[in-house]
């Protein structure tokens, strides 16, 4: 994604790395959609992977809005970004060697039986990441969560056949807005108020393998 301290719940968390990579693209359901500017990064023997629910159009860009709210209300400080590609996470980071990412995408594909879902989000949250250096303002889905969860099952199943760990149990799903040093967090915990809920379709699960991001539709 959870343990939980001051409202603080860990996240996952990203690195950059300038190593690129080709792959052709899926069949039917599945596309090739990199390069991106998300990297995950590459590490020796294999290549770190997150896999996601995609948040795209208005939703989108009312996020990114929102976010700029909050990094102006926080006097725009160098160590804080709005995320320009917000998502509702389903696994931690996680490493499959170069050779396993086809076989991965292929069964990944054939167990997401599951067509488009309606989200909403509304109640802000603080958050901060495994290593507890950075924190997060997040909005938390406070609608359609029970769906999100059953393509969280589906991305477990897969996560277990290929040895690697799964999301949070008690997972409290959420797109992240802004990111923070630790320093910034309680100033921001103050300005947080309620928020009206903004609801999108979501119709898209992406998996990043460093800089090259899949998309598997859910028809």
């Amino acid at each position: 994604m959870e343990s939980r301290s001051d409202e603080a719940v860990r996240l996952v968390d990203y690195s950059s790395s300038d190593e690129s990579s080709s792959d052709s693209g899926g069949n039917r359901n599945r596309s090739y959609c990199g390069p991106e500017q998300v990297d995950l990064g590459h590490v020796v023997g294999g290549w770190s992977g997150h896999i996601s629910l995609v948040i795209g159009g208005r939703c989108k860009q009312q996020l990114q809005r929102l976010g700029a709210t909050y990094l102006k209300a926080l006097g725009s400080p160098e160590t804080a970004q709005v995320i320009e590609e917000p998502h509702i996470s389903l696994t931690r980071a996680f490493y499959l060697q170069e050779h396993q990412i086809p076989s991965f995408m292929a069964v990944l594909e054939e167990q997401l039986q599951a067509r488009e879902i309606t989200v909403g989000f509304g109640e802000p949250v603080i958050l901060a990441n495994e290593q507890r250096d950075r924190g997060f303002v997040a909005m938390q889905v406070t609608r359609g969560s029970e769906e999100v969860r059953r393509i969280l099952e589906m991305v477990n199943i897969v996560m277990r056949r290929f040895g690697k760990g799964e999301f949070y149990q008690d997972a409290r799903f959420h797109a992240s807005v802004v990111r923070m040093d630790m320093g910034s967090l309680q100033r921001m915990r103050e300005m947080l108020g309620s928020q009206e809920i903004i609801s999108t379709r979501i119709d898209t699960v992406q998996c990043v393998f460093g800089n090259r991001r899949f998309c598997i539709a859910l028809n």
